[in-house]
């Protein structure tokens, strides 16, 4: 009897183990707090316009990261686990969308102009939220004076600078 007590505690550790190993790989990484930090004070001090879009792109990434559930998750529990809770200091929404607009001033400084107009609008696009308002007002008035004759160089130089 004891033997196969010791037998059916050994598959239920070893199943165990197997299902917490396979949901742990299953799961993607999230960027970590200063990680995402970092990346965002060099997309602010860089004047570099590929290295800015690079960080851009790679701060809306981590803003966007969700975890994925297993394929064995009842389907009736994938609202409690589809979206990753913001648990950091920063909002990395926002870090994305400020680096972002620098991306664009950088690109202006550059004398790429459709590129900077194209990522303006998608600031305005992807930061609906009541959140993101100021970044979505200041890509605004910097597309409405990228269509204003000489008012180019208030865009790329900024007075108020956020």
């Amino acid at each position: 009897m004891k033997f196969a007590m010791l037998i059916v505690v050994s598959v239920l550790l070893a199943g165990c183990q197997w299902f917490q190993s396979s949901a742990q790989t299953s799961l993607p990484t999230s960027a970590s707090v200063m990680s995402m930090w970092d990346l965002y004070r060099h997309c602010q001090s860089s004047g570099d316009v590929e290295t800015v879009l690079s960080a851009a792109k790679q701060l809306q990434q981590s803003a966007d990261t969700h975890v994925v559930p297993a394929p064995d998750v009842p389907k009736t529990l994938d609202r409690f686990v589809t979206k990753q809770p913001v648990r950091t200091t920063v909002d990395p929404k926002a870090l994305a969308a400020s680096c972002t607009l620098q991306a664009a001033r950088t690109s202006l400084n550059a004398g790429r102009d459709q590129e900077a107009e194209q990522l303006l609008h998608a600031v305005v696009s992807s930061y609906p939220e009541s959140d993101y308002t100021f970044y979505v007002a200041q890509a605004k008035v910097w597309i409405e004076e990228l269509h204003s004759p000489g008012a180019l160089n208030s865009v790329v130089h900024p007075i108020a600078h956020y």
